[in-house]
């Protein structure tokens, strides 16, 4: 399947010991193929630069809108790798 990303924002944070560390946010779009629909299907994606750190939550939505509104959030709220999969079950 084609997956295709779109880097939103880059973020540079500090953790509490004041080390900064530095947040790639995208949103990630595949083909989706079922039963009577075909079309675009979005996920959200946040990597971290220092440690390589990716989290990937595919097919959250096929709405674009709700995609860029949810990446703006986690983006907004500042989420991490560790955090992105429990965020996404908290929103759904």
């Amino acid at each position: 399947m084609d997956t295709r990303e779109i880097c939103l924002e880059t973020l540079n944070l500090q953790d509490e010991a004041g080390v900064e560390h530095c947040f790639h946010y995208f949103i990630v779009m595949e083909q989706l193929e079922l039963e009577g629909y075909s079309g675009e299907s979005y996920g959200v994606k946040i990597e971290e630069k220092e440690t390589g750190q990716i989290a990937v939550v595919p097919h959250v939505t096929t709405y674009s809108s709700v995609i860029y509104q949810l990446a703006r959030t986690l983006i907004d709220h500042q989420v991490t790798p560790c955090t992105l999969v429990d965020v996404i079950q908290d929103w759904l």
